[in-house]
């Protein structure tokens, strides 16, 4: 590309800004204020300011005194909120009764094994332990109602005879009545007999 050399003709030369008075020039500012923004020094300000708010409110508070909020222990059954709140007026007025407890009529004079077997076969009882094998949080009546239920299982099954560890241990002396060296014989010593063409 050519280059092109400036002209020096009379209509490109500056112009002078028209002169204003002492007045106009006192009214008019110099150089473009900030609108935004903070004071100077506002920042040491409001650090003085915060330290002073924070020192009153440790002032007021005693540090011996701690956390005031719950901490929840172990799993805590749902409830829905509106039945806890009716559930919470209902405790309060009918403090003097009693809570209702469950209650089976049917094991009333069965002997000792039909009170086994009808533990065994209970419906709640085994809704219970599902719900414990599936990590459900259970009610206190629930627990309440396990808790009684296993009690009286164990005893029953003390007064008869059944003991689970009695029974692990018969089962492991049936299993291991043959001493170890006279299995590594029977290994030792085949016996084909059985497999041998009967005639």
């Amino acid at each position: 590309m050519s280059r092109s050399k400036k002209s020096r003709k009379p209509g490109g030369a500056p112009t002078a800004k028209p002169k204003l008075s002492k007045q106009e020039l006192a009214t008019v500012e110099k150089r473009i204020r900030k609108t935004t923004g903070k004071v100077a020094g506002n920042r040491q300000k409001e650090a003085v300011q915060n330290q002073a708010d924070n020192k009153q409110q440790a002032g007021n508070k005693d540090p011996r005194l701690g956390n005031k909020t719950p901490i929840v222990l172990g799993k805590v059954a749902k409830q829905d909120k509106s039945t806890g709140v009716k559930a919470k007026q209902n405790s309060e007025k009918s403090s003097a009764i009693a809570s209702v407890r469950f209650v089976e009529n049917t094991l009333v004079g069965l002997s000792a094994e039909q009170e086994i077997d009808a533990i065994e076969q209970d419906e709640l009882l085994q809704n219970i332990l599902a719900k414990q094998e599936d990590d459900i949080a259970l009610t206190e009546q629930e627990v309440d109602y396990y808790n009684e239920k296993m009690e009286r299982h164990q005893i029953l099954s003390a007064e008869l005879g059944f003991d689970e560890d009695d029974d692990s241990s018969d089962s492991a002396e049936s299993t291991g009545s043959d001493s170890e060296d006279e299995l590594w014989d029977k290994l030792d010593r085949p016996d084909f007999s059985d497999f041998e063409e009967k005639e």
